[in-house]
């Protein structure tokens, strides 16, 4: 059985896209793909299945898949968490 949360209010979405944060206070902000992309692979890799669809939508998953990657023992991973959770603080804050 799936269950699914639904969206607040309150929050943010983040989109698969192009570097940097668009124009306009209101905008979303956007993760680039290639970063979200090495971001799942690389936790795949470490034997972590991550949703992307749960990564882009759901704040709380995000925050906890971006957590679990910091804690890991790959550097690599980790950085790809900090440059992630960077464009995740600025939706957070815009």
């Amino acid at each position: 059985m799936w269950t699914f949360a639904a969206p607040s209010a309150s929050t943010k979405a983040l989109y698969c896209g192009p570097a940097g944060q668009p124009s306009g206070g209101a905008a979303p902000t956007y993760w680039p793909c290639e970063l979200l992309n090495a971001f799942v692979l690389r936790m795949a890799a470490s034997g972590h299945c991550v949703n992307m669809s749960m990564m882009l939508g759901h704040r709380p998953y995000a925050l906890e898949q971006l957590a679990l990657a910091r804690g890991l023992p790959d550097g690599d991973l980790q950085q790809l968490a900090a440059q992630l959770q960077a464009y995740f603080d600025m939706s957070a804050s815009g």
